[in-house]
């Protein structure tokens, strides 16, 4: 989701307890290819990237209880912005669509990218430092980051964006995309306001054929 800057710190949890976990995790339960530095575990995500059923996976049903804490910060935060509040009022709770465990090896990295599919264009992206070292450098647009563990951060995603791991010892990052029932991306509150936001809709500005000039850069 796009908005007037590059992160927004929504709070902190104690993440001890799903690093824990992380860090009881054998090899094989991490899918991805090693000599790119990536690996994932997905919780809750379609592949297809269907944007209103959440789909879970067996992974979840080991960090359910420990993330809980940390999604209920996250929910909170938007949930009761002032779009939140109305959006709720209206047509009841957001959700989480995605989560998954995103674990990056020394060396490795997240190449620049800005997400242009719909349900990802229509979400709040979320980062939460689970396992990691001072070498860890998130850049949205022009600026960089480091992300303590336990901060939960929103990334501007359709904002050019980075992440890479120059430590010695592999990052783990929990990842999140979160729902308001019906918000409208910056575009579409401009170009058709009346209207629902559909892949349909919003094709000429996710995928970039329209660019997007709700929020320029300013650093």
């Amino acid at each position: 989701m796009n908005f007037d800057d590059n992160f927004r710190c929504l709070g902190r949890s104690n993440t001890e307890p799903v690093k824990a976990l992380v860090l009881q995790l054998n090899p094989e339960e991490w899918a991805g290819d090693v000599v790119q530095g990536i690996q994932t575990i997905p919780l809750v995500y379609d592949f297809k990237l269907d944007h209103r059923n959440p789909l879970r996976h067996p992974a979840l049903d080991i960090f359910d209880r420990e993330i809980r804490s940390i999604l209920a910060i996250a929910a909170e935060y938007f949930d009761r912005s002032e779009k939140g509040r109305e959006l709720t009022k209206k047509y009841g709770v957001g959700y989480f669509i995605r989560a998954s465990l995103l674990r990056l090896f020394p060396g490795g990295e997240l190449p620049e990218n800005r997400d242009t599919v719909f349900s990802l264009t229509h979400s709040h992206r979320v980062h939460v430092p689970i396992v990691t070292n001072n070498q860890v450098q998130f850049t949205v647009g022009r600026e960089t980051l480091h992300i303590p563990e336990g901060e939960i951060f929103e990334i501007n995603n359709r904002r050019l964006n980075r992440l890479s791991n120059d430590g010695d010892e592999p990052c783990v990052h929990l990842v999140l995309d979160y729902v308001l029932n019906a918000e409208q991306c910056c575009c579409g509150e401009k170009l058709h306001p009346d209207e629902e936001c559909t892949p349909e809709s919003c094709a000429d500005t996710d995928g970039g054929r329209l660019p997007c000039t709700c929020f320029p850069e300013r650093y």
